[in-house]
Protein backbone atom coordinates (compact mmCIF):
# COMPACT_ATOMS: atom_id res chain seq x y z
CA UNK A 1 0.00 0.00 0.00
CA UNK A 2 3.09 2.31 0.34
CA UNK A 3 3.67 2.45 -3.18
CA UNK A 4 -0.39 3.05 -3.98
CA UNK A 5 0.14 6.15 -1.23
CA UNK A 6 3.42 7.62 -3.30
CA UNK A 7 1.73 7.81 -6.41
CA UNK A 8 -1.32 9.32 -4.40
CA UNK A 9 0.58 11.89 -3.58
CA UNK A 10 2.26 11.98 -6.78
CA UNK A 11 -0.77 12.05 -8.82
CA UNK A 12 -2.04 15.11 -6.16
CA UNK A 13 1.18 17.19 -7.05
CA UNK A 14 0.79 16.94 -11.03
CA UNK A 15 -2.66 17.57 -10.57
CA UNK A 16 -2.18 20.62 -8.76
CA UNK A 17 1.02 21.93 -10.92
CA UNK A 18 -1.53 20.87 -14.10
CA UNK A 19 -4.56 23.17 -12.46
CA UNK A 20 -1.65 25.69 -12.46
CA UNK A 21 -0.62 25.55 -15.90
CA UNK A 22 -3.51 24.80 -17.61
CA UNK A 23 -6.95 24.67 -15.82
CA UNK A 24 -9.04 23.19 -18.81
CA UNK A 25 -6.39 20.30 -19.26
CA UNK A 26 -6.34 19.58 -15.97
CA UNK A 27 -10.13 19.33 -15.47
CA UNK A 28 -10.38 16.94 -18.70
CA UNK A 29 -7.21 15.05 -16.69
CA UNK A 30 -9.19 15.05 -13.25
CA UNK A 31 -12.48 13.58 -15.31
CA UNK A 32 -10.50 10.94 -16.85
CA UNK A 33 -8.59 9.84 -13.22
CA UNK A 34 -12.21 10.24 -11.58
CA UNK A 35 -13.67 7.54 -14.34
CA UNK A 36 -10.90 5.63 -13.18
CA UNK A 37 -11.64 5.68 -9.35
CA UNK A 38 -14.88 5.03 -10.08
CA UNK A 39 -14.69 2.13 -12.33
CA UNK A 40 -12.23 0.60 -9.57
CA UNK A 41 -14.19 1.58 -6.42
CA UNK A 42 -17.13 -0.28 -8.15
CA UNK A 43 -14.75 -3.66 -8.39
CA UNK A 44 -13.39 -2.76 -4.99
CA UNK A 45 -16.58 -2.88 -3.22
CA UNK A 46 -18.19 -6.10 -5.44
CA UNK A 47 -14.60 -7.98 -3.88
CA UNK A 48 -14.69 -6.51 -0.32
CA UNK A 49 -18.46 -7.88 -0.03
CA UNK A 50 -17.21 -11.39 -0.53
CA UNK A 51 -15.24 -11.08 2.59
CA UNK A 52 -16.84 -7.96 4.50
CA UNK A 53 -20.17 -6.07 5.61
CA UNK A 54 -21.47 -3.06 4.69
CA UNK A 55 -20.32 -1.39 7.60
CA UNK A 56 -16.50 -2.29 6.96
CA UNK A 57 -16.79 -0.97 4.12
CA UNK A 58 -17.79 2.05 5.27
CA UNK A 59 -15.45 2.45 7.84
CA UNK A 60 -12.66 1.63 5.08
CA UNK A 61 -14.01 4.46 2.97
CA UNK A 62 -14.48 6.47 6.13
CA UNK A 63 -18.15 6.54 6.20
CA UNK A 64 -21.15 5.38 8.35
CA UNK A 65 -22.66 1.58 7.00
CA UNK A 66 -25.66 3.67 5.72
CA UNK A 67 -23.82 5.92 3.73
CA UNK A 68 -21.64 2.93 1.95
CA UNK A 69 -24.76 0.71 1.46
CA UNK A 70 -26.81 3.85 0.00
CA UNK A 71 -23.84 5.24 -2.65
CA UNK A 72 -22.60 1.90 -3.05
CA UNK A 73 -25.44 -0.81 -3.54
CA UNK A 74 -27.01 -0.04 -6.49
CA UNK A 75 -23.73 -0.45 -8.39
CA UNK A 76 -22.94 -3.68 -6.65
CA UNK A 77 -26.26 -5.00 -7.73
CA UNK A 78 -25.89 -3.68 -11.52
CA UNK A 79 -22.77 -4.77 -11.59
CA UNK A 80 -23.62 -8.71 -10.17
CA UNK A 81 -26.99 -8.81 -11.81
CA UNK A 82 -25.12 -7.60 -15.37
CA UNK A 83 -22.53 -10.78 -14.59
CA UNK A 84 -25.51 -13.50 -13.18
CA UNK A 85 -27.31 -12.27 -16.63
CA UNK A 86 -24.34 -13.57 -18.68
CA UNK A 87 -23.15 -16.14 -16.82
CA UNK A 88 -27.11 -17.45 -17.17
CA UNK A 89 -26.56 -16.76 -20.78
CA UNK A 90 -23.39 -18.35 -21.55
CA UNK A 91 -25.08 -21.69 -19.60
CA UNK A 92 -28.04 -21.89 -21.71
CA UNK A 93 -25.69 -21.57 -24.77
CA UNK A 94 -22.97 -24.27 -23.18
CA UNK A 95 -25.73 -26.76 -22.52
CA UNK A 96 -27.44 -26.27 -26.05
CA UNK A 97 -24.53 -26.76 -27.87
CA UNK A 98 -21.24 -27.31 -25.83
CA UNK A 99 -19.45 -29.87 -24.56
CA UNK A 100 -20.28 -31.45 -21.39
CA UNK A 101 -16.88 -30.07 -20.05
CA UNK A 102 -17.96 -26.79 -20.98
CA UNK A 103 -21.56 -26.96 -19.89
CA UNK A 104 -20.15 -27.99 -15.99
CA UNK A 105 -17.64 -25.13 -16.81
CA UNK A 106 -20.21 -22.93 -17.29
CA UNK A 107 -22.49 -23.71 -14.58
CA UNK A 108 -19.43 -23.30 -12.14
CA UNK A 109 -19.28 -19.47 -12.98
CA UNK A 110 -23.47 -19.49 -12.60
CA UNK A 111 -22.76 -20.65 -9.66
CA UNK A 112 -20.63 -18.90 -8.34
CA UNK A 113 -22.29 -15.42 -8.78
CA UNK A 114 -25.32 -16.67 -7.39
CA UNK A 115 -23.41 -17.54 -4.51
CA UNK A 116 -22.09 -13.87 -4.71
CA UNK A 117 -24.94 -12.10 -4.71
CA UNK A 118 -26.80 -14.64 -1.30
CA UNK A 119 -23.18 -14.51 0.19
CA UNK A 120 -23.50 -10.46 0.09
CA UNK A 121 -27.15 -10.45 1.16
CA UNK A 122 -26.43 -12.37 4.46
CA UNK A 123 -23.44 -10.24 5.76
CA UNK A 124 -25.45 -6.82 5.91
Amino acid sequence: MDAIESTRRQLDAQLAEAVGADPLLALGAIGAVGRDLAARRVEAVRAALRQHTWGEIGAALGVTKQAAHQRHAKEWAESVKSDLLAATRDYKDAARSGTPEEKAAARLRLDAFVAEFKGARRRR
